[in-house]
C-alpha cells in the first residue's frame, strides 16, 4: 500500500508497506529453506489511481512502490521475470498455489497468466 513504514512508530504490519513486506518474505522464505539464488519474482501493481485528487504526493504512490520493490529485489539479487506496472487502474490478483498460475483482474476483465 505505502513506500516503506513512518518514521515513527513501531511497524504493526509489514506486509502494508513495499520494502518491509519484502523483506519479511524473503526471511520467511529462506527459513522454510529456500535460498535466494532460487528466487524469482513478478510485480504487480504501482497504479497511480488517484489523478483526480491532484496531489503530487498521491499520485506518486504507486510509482514510488514499484521503485522501491525493485531496489528490494535488485539488493537480494532477486530477478523479476514478469512485471505489470504502472498506469491508472487498479488491478487484484489471485495466486494459485498448485501451479503457480496468476489471475489478473484489471478494468474489468480478468485473464491468467502461467509460470514464467
Amino acid at each position: 500500500m505505502l513506500l516503506s513504514e513512518p518514521p515513527a512508530g513501531k511497524i504493526v504490519q509489514k506486509g502494508k508497506y513495499a520494502t518491509t513486506a519484502i523483506e519479511a518474505l524473503v526471511q520467511d522464505l529462506k527459513k522454510a529453506g529456500l535460498s535466494e539464488n532460487k528466487l524469482r519474482a513478478r510485480l504487480f501493481g504501482g497504479a497511480s489511481m488517484f489523478e483526480a485528487f491532484h496531489s503530487s504526493f498521491l499520485q506518486g504512490i504507486g510509482t514510488d512502490n514499484v521503485n522501491a520493490a525493485r531496489a528490494t529485489l535488485q539488493a537480494h539479487n532477486i530477478p523479476i521475470v514478469m512485471e505489470e506496472t504502472g498506469g491508472t487502474i487498479g488491478r487484484s490478483i489471485t495466486i494459485f498455489m498448485d501451479d503457480g498460475r496468476i489471475l489478473l483482474r484489471a478494468n474489468g476483465k480478468e485473464k491468467y497468466i502461467y509460470k514464467v
